[in-house]
């Protein structure tokens, strides 16, 4: 058995070329898809989930979290009895849902014989949780709003994720591109839908993320802040939106 862990600037292009390896959940044509049909059209899931209980020693919440965290473990399980050698992108997990997923994944790698898992982990060295999250509110959906906010809050930033797909987590897929754009507009198009755009700099040493939430036919135009610019940056957002933002440690603004 061998499990490779990889960050996102790594060079691993070259695993996905490999034709002896299976690429998973990658934004190209030919690689297996983890979220959407492929996980709810898979059979025997909860024979699947019974398995992997038997390896790893106990039961395990996260098999049947309706979460991205079920999806990974579940299918890369089944996968791995399949296939030999797979290369895995962690898009749509969380920081500490990607820990667990390479926790839980040496595991049951122990216990399969002459298989190769690269895990490319979907991470920037940006400490999320020292950061202070501050959003203001607008209570209807401008474009232009958000427009001037991406141009005086975000440049320089960078979207999180590499691959765009609605509805975000679970359910049957409406729409993916990896254009984050085409994805604002196609959210924006219809005002019931909802989505969480997350964007970085590790270079910014004030406010290293940024967040555009639309939710509830509202927007939340969103900064993650290092404690010493907390102050100075709330009073900036205060006075260009005349409102104070909303202040969140590790949680939704709604």
């Amino acid at each position: 058995m061998s499990l490779t862990v990889i960050d996102i600037d790594s060079d691993y292009q070259s695993l996905i070329d490999n034709k002896d390896f299976t690429a998973v959940n990658f934004p190209i044509e030919n690689a297996v898809k983890i979220y959407g049909n492929n996980y709810d059209k898979l059979k025997d899931k909860e024979k699947l989930k019974d398995e992997i209980e038997n390896i790893i020693g106990f039961k395990d919440d996260h098999l049947n979290s309706c979460e991205a965290i079920e999806n990974f473990l579940v299918f890369t399980y089944y996968l791995l009895k399949k296939n030999d050698k797979l290369v895995v992108f962690t898009a749509g997990l969380s920081y500490e849902s990607i820990d667990y997923y390479i926790k839980i994944m040496e595991i049951i790698l122990s216990r399969l014989d002459n298989r190769t898992l690269y895990i490319v982990k979907n991470f920037i060295d940006i400490n999320e949780s020292q950061l202070t999250d501050l959003y203001i509110h607008i209570n209807k959906i401008e474009k232009e709003v958000i427009h001037d906010f991406m141009k005086n809050w975000l440049i320089g930033f960078k979207p999180k994720d590499e691959f765009f797909r609605y509805p975000q987590y679970l359910g049957k897929i409406e729409f993916e591109t990896d254009d984050y754009f085409e994805m604002f507009s196609f959210i924006l198009s219809d005002p019931s839908r909802e989505y969480d755009f997350y964007f970085l700099n590790k270079n910014n040493s004030h406010y290293p993320k940024g967040m555009i939430l639309i939710n509830n036919d509202s927007i939340y135009l969103g900064i993650g802040v290092n404690s010493i610019n907390e102050k100075y940056l709330i009073d900036k957002l205060s006075e260009e939106y005349q409102q104070a933002p909303i202040i969140c440690n590790g949680t939704l603004p709604y």
